[in-house]
């Protein structure tokens, strides 16, 4: 058998400073899968994308490269990093991370049961809660990255495992990540269960990519929030997925269902 050039570092690391007191009423959004920032021209479209966003949630963002100094001593978010497994040659980090101009009342994180065969690596999901402009209110924001390349029963753990994190939470949802809905078997138990929790997708233009089987990965689902526009930046080549951005606006408590 052969050794996995990965090993497990299920752990979080936090990072930067945020400066704000709550979240909204108006969120900008940044959705991005970097792909482990190996593109040429990543940081500086990096760095472009996120100038403005009051949120950032990134998938296969890495951890132990030239790039943590823009991620630690960063004025303008704090940074959360969901670790799940190292290269043992390089020593990076991967996982997903999430990124916020104000810092997260709370924070969860959990490993997928199963692995991804081949590598033997695990996916990650990050939850964090923010503060809303209306007393008592918080935004529940779960940033995750499906497990791929196994057996839908595999793949449907993991993905209620994403889904149980919303259980005990009544105010406004924020899902999304890289969820590799490449078949039609996936993304119809998704959609059941987003239904379940009355969460929405939103709704975008795209730009299919063979390398997806001409299926879209990436997805945004809300609950509680008024989405305002939604934009996918085709023009941006430094990863293997589009960057997404997303303006929303925070709503009264009455308004939410």
């Amino acid at each position: 058998m052969l050794k996995s050039r990965y090993s497990p570092v299920e752990s979080l690391k936090i990072m930067g400073h945020a400066p704000n007191q709550v979240m909204g009423p108006n969120i900008e959004l940044l959705l991005w899968n970097v792909f482990k920032c190996k593109k040429k021209g990543w940081l500086e479209d990096f760095k472009t994308l996120t100038c403005d966003k009051d949120l950032i949630l990134l998938q296969e963002a890495i951890l132990n490269s030239p790039f943590d100094i823009d991620f630690k001593k960063s004025l303008q978010h704090q940074w959360m990093m969901a670790r799940s497994f190292k290269n043992v040659k390089t020593n990076i980090v991967t996982g997903v991370k999430t990124g916020s101009t104000v810092a997260a009342q709370q924070h969860y994180f959990s490993v997928s049961k199963h692995s991804e065969p081949v590598s033997q690596t695990k996916k990650m999901l990050l939850a964090t809660l923010y503060p809303l402009p209306t007393l008592g209110q918080s935004l529940l924001v779960v940033n995750s990255h499906l497990i791929n390349f196994v057996s839908f029963e595999k793949f449907r753990a993991h993905l209620d495992q994403v889904f149980h994190t919303l259980e005990n939470h009544n105010g406004p949802i924020l899902l999304a990540g890289d969820f590799n809905t490449w078949n039609g078997k996936r993304l119809r138990y998704f959609n059941q269960l987003a239904t379940s929790f009355s969460l929405e997708e939103v709704k975008m233009d795209r730009k299919p990519r063979l390398n997806h089987l001409f299926h879209h990965l990436d997805h945004i689902y809300f609950r509680g929030l008024e989405v305002v526009n939604a934009h996918v930046h085709t023009n941006i080549h430094s990863s293997d997925h589009y960057p997404i951005s997303l303006s929303l606006h925070t709503l009264n408590p009455v308004a939410i269902k």
